[in-house]
């Protein structure tokens, strides 16, 4: 659910629709092989579809920031949707709701009150079917710049709150800036967030490996990077939850 000036909906909806046909062309239908080439389809093939709604080049570059961002919310929802109707433990066990959709049936669960009800950073939410709870948030970013912080203070708030602190924090990136390297992301992901996926299977080997060059000699090192996987992996994730 992202705040801020949010991407006109016929420019979203247009994107969507081109992504999908994208996926069902290019990709056989796998939304997952998709994502992980997300940044050359946003960037070469659907980023020009703004060019019809702006002619300003400053407020194009501008829009498609939020558009952007509201994409990958959208590219990792149908991903992750595909993970679990392939799995029947999954399927079984839960069902995922986009943020907006779901906060106006699950908000009492996820709202943090103190003379008012504030909520977290919430794109996707993981729901288990049977108790009809909120087991994790999940917050999807392509570029991180400050906006991590906020993400590890949400993290922060549930956990002190006894009604929120069992949920669990889920961050989505594509790392394509390699921002996951940068000290204060490094320490949030791997003492903050619950577990970080990263969409870009590239990216993830390289994080990797800059992580056991700089870090690979701390004794807690290997417990630790098990807090940050291939998004390939979240179904195995979600089933041990």
């Amino acid at each position: 659910m992202r705040r801020g000036v949010k991407c006109k909906k016929e420019i979203i909806e247009e994107i969507k629709a081109k992504y999908d046909e994208i996926v069902k062309n290019e990709y056989g239908g796998k939304y997952t092989k998709a994502l992980e080439n997300f940044d050359n389809i946003a960037e070469n093939r659907l980023r020009s579809v703004l060019d019809f709604f702006y002619d300003n080049p400053k407020s194009r570059n501008q829009a498609w920031k939020s558009c952007k961002g509201e994409f990958y919310e959208y590219a990792v929802f149908k991903a992750l949707n595909q993970i679990i109707s392939q799995k029947e433990k999954l399927l079984e066990k839960f069902e995922i709701l986009e943020g907006d959709k779901a906060l106006p049936q699950h908000r009492e669960e996820i709202a943090i009150k103190n003379w008012s009800e504030i909520f977290p950073d919430v794109d996707i939410l993981v729901i288990e079917k049977k108790a009809r709870n909120v087991k994790a948030v999940i917050s999807c970013k392509t570029s991180l710049r400050e906006r991590l912080t906020e993400t590890a203070f949400w993290k922060r708030e549930l956990e002190r709150n006894p009604h929120t602190k069992d949920i669990k924090l889920l961050f989505v990136t594509t790392d394509k800036d390699n921002e996951l390297r940068i000290d204060t992301n490094r320490y949030i992901i791997l003492h903050v967030m619950d577990c970080t996926f990263v969409t870009d299977p590239n990216k993830y080997r390289q994080l990797i490996q800059a992580y056991k060059q700089k870090y690979g000699d701390r004794k807690d090192f290997n417990t630790l990077l098990l807090k940050i996987r291939e998004f390939s992996e979240i179904g195995r994730y979600l089933e041990n939850l």
